[in-house]
């Protein structure tokens, strides 16, 4: 089902369905609701988007661009006399190992190389901080840093740098 297909039937009219997916373009606040939680939530598929509310069990609100595959919800009656759809029956959407594959390499196309610049300067920041905090200089080694000689305490901020964004 879709969401074009979901604003073609009446209000009221519950539907469950083996499951169709939906994806949660804006998760909102939430509010308590008995003992279980209600968040408001713009839905979004391929044939457009719906504002709505979904029934949580627990206090743990959806995320933006979350998937989840819904089993039973309606329609209601929104302000300006639009629709919203109310799901109450819910399961979050498994990723596969080709799925989380594809989810990496679009990340990874995603990524700036201009981010790990500012990324290194955040890293290079935390470790000046942390050597002034400590009221003392030590390399990696634990040995203590000559003050007077600059290039070393650079080249040993930069070597840590490194050991942080690398690992090595």
């Amino acid at each position: 089902m879709t969401i074009k297909q979901l604003l073609e039937t009446p209000l009221g009219e519950e539907h469950r369905t083996g499951g169709f997916q939906l994806t949660v373009k804006r998760a909102r606040s939430t509010r308590e609701h008995g003992k279980k939680y209600l968040q408001e939530v713009l839905w979004l598929d391929a044939t457009g988007e719906i504002a709505g509310e979904i029934l949580l069990p627990k206090r743990i609100p959806l995320q933006n661009n979350a998937n989840i595959n819904i089993t039973v919800c309606w329609l209601q009656q929104a302000e300006k006399g639009e629709k919203k759809l109310y799901v109450e029956q819910w399961t979050p959407v498994q990723w596969t190992a080709d799925g989380y594959e594809a989810s990496r390499s679009m990340a990874n196309s995603l990524f700036d190389p201009e981010d790990e610049f500012i990324i290194r300067g955040k890293v290079r920041h935390g470790v000046v901080c942390a050597y002034i905090s400590a009221g003392k200089m030590i390399d990696r080694d634990g040995i203590p840093l000559n003050p007077k000689s600059n290039e070393y305490i650079t080249n040993n901020i930069t070597a840590w740098v490194d050991f942080i964004m690398t690992g090595a």
